[in-house]
């Protein structure tokens, strides 16, 4: 359990600061998506979803819907560091860092 739990905290800070930063959003937002479906099963007694007032949506669902808008409008050109790691020769030339950041 101990190494579950360092993994968890250091991916909950790793994935929160890739995405507040805008830096490789798409790979983070994988994760972060991931992430957020692996607590919805967990809070998950089917159909409902932590009490009787949740149907199979709660704020899991959302968040992770959240994150695929944040990839889809490639939310790290417009207010993160992806539009500026793109420029950089080393990720420019190198074709397995560049999806990375595209």
């Amino acid at each position: 359990m101990p190494l579950i739990d360092f993994c968890v905290k250091w991916g909950h800070l790793l994935i929160g600061l890739s995405l507040v930063s805008g830096l490789m959003v798409r790979l983070s937002g994988v994760f972060g998506i991931l992430l957020m479906l692996v607590y919805w099963t967990a809070h998950l007694d089917f159909p409902y979803v932590e009490s009787n007032v949740n149907f199979l949506l709660d704020y899991h669902i959302v968040y992770a819907g959240l994150i695929v808008y944040l990839i889809v409008i490639r939310a790290g050109h417009v207010f993160g560091l992806d539009l500026y790691a793109e420029k950089l020769d080393l990720i420019g030339q190198n074709p397995f860092l560049r999806p990375l950041v595209n």
